[in-house]
């Protein structure tokens, strides 16, 4: 019988609350958590850095246990004197972790807020891959609310390590393909298209970042309105094994189902689509497939709404801004301009909620 591997995000989460609990000097919480805990790191995917988390809080456990079996009572400042620098440095991956958790669930404000807090740490650390890899991380929480002045700052206070060491190759590249993103979405297609040949490049040898770097530049594509090329990435994407069992796997589906309805090649699957999404609870997915049904299929402004209105509850506000003219363009070349001004508005309104940070 195979045991399923856990990704150290979802691991990590659990550490949190092992963490939580000694920090309130819950101790009979931290015993019942405890066994837990070591089961799921058993399964967890290989991660130094969160094993090293997981030996971290073991050990402050174990010390809080002592004390309390010697009959005394918890007392954090005596436990901080016992190793004040592993402790400031527990201190950094709780937070570090945490927001690791409030990414993986796409709570990427809340990512920010608590990346933030680490980041007043971050001297505590002593590793400068360590630092250049939480900076990496920071910027993509900002790039993905569309905050491309912070991203782009921690991307390059990330590569400026990263470049230096070939070791850290894969990290270099996944910086440069937010900065191409970033580019991308900036419309400045000729950095974004440079970056892309590089990184294409240099992502030959990994097979995920490969596909990974085919989809962005059908997504790249998609702004250009190439959108022959970009079902061509998106499909070619898609023929790499590593990249099928990921989540991005789903988007590269929406993409290719949405490129055939704008470009009149469209001859069914949108329903497979949909109960795909469902199925991994994709709500961005379930409402951008609302919006093609209303839009393509049956011709529903109220279906249309109510794709958007879900996406704007995730605040993918990009998403809207980006649907919202597509929508007004498409009742434009029907003539129906009085339906195309109301959409053109929306992604004007769309446009504004996106520079605003909220964090």
């Amino acid at each position: 019988m195979m045991v399923s591997v856990l990704s150290a995000e979802l691991v990590g989460e659990s550490l949190v609350q092992w963490h939580s609990c000694m920090i309130s000097g819950e101790l009979q919480s931290a015993k019942e958590l405890k066994s837990d805990v070591e089961d799921l790191v058993k399964q967890m995917e290989p991660d130094d850095k969160m094993l090293a988390y997981y030996q971290l809080i073991d050990f402050r456990f174990q010390l809080l246990r002592n004390r309390h079996e010697q009959g005394a009572s918890v007392d954090e400042d005596s436990l901080y004197d016992v190793c004040v620098e592993i402790d400031d440095y527990l201190r950094f991956m709780y937070y570090y972790v945490s927001g690791q958790a409030e990414f993986m669930h796409g709570r990427y404000k809340s990512a920010i807020r608590t990346y933030k807090i680490a980041e007043r740490l971050i001297e505590k650390v002593n590793d400068s891959a360590e630092k250049a890899e939480f900076y990496q991380k920071l910027g993509i929480s900002y790039y993905r609310i569309d905050q491309y002045t912070f991203a782009f700052s921690y991307m390059e206070q990330a590569l400026e390590f990263f470049e230096k060491h070939d070791t850290y190759r894969l990290n270099e590249i996944t910086c440069k393909q937010v900065l191409a993103a970033i580019n991308t979405e900036l419309r400045r297609y000729d950095e974004a298209e440079r970056l892309y040949d590089e990184i294409l490049k240099a992502s030959v040898p990994f097979p995920y970042t490969y596909a990974l770097n085919l989809y962005n530049m059908g997504a790249n594509r998609i702004m250009l309105t190439r959108f022959d090329e970009a079902i061509r990435y998106f499909k070619e994407a898609l023929t790499y094994e590593a990249f099928v069992t990921s989540p991005l796997a789903l988007k590269a589906e929406y993409h290719l189902t949405h490129l055939y309805m704008r470009t009149g090649q469209y001859k069914g699957g949108l329903e497979e689509l949909e109960a795909k999404a469902k199925q991994y609870h994709s709500e961005e997915i379930v409402a951008k497939c609302f919006i093609c049904r209303g839009l393509y299929l049956t011709d529903d402004i109220l279906l249309i709404q109510q794709g958007l209105r879900k996406l704007e509850s995730e605040e993918n506000y990009f998403d809207c801004q980006e649907l919202g003219e597509e929508i007004a363009n498409h009742f434009k070349q029907q003539n129906k301009f009085e339906t195309a001004l109301l959409f053109t508005e929306y992604a004007l309104e769309m446009s504004r909620k996106r520079i605003i940070l909220g964090v």
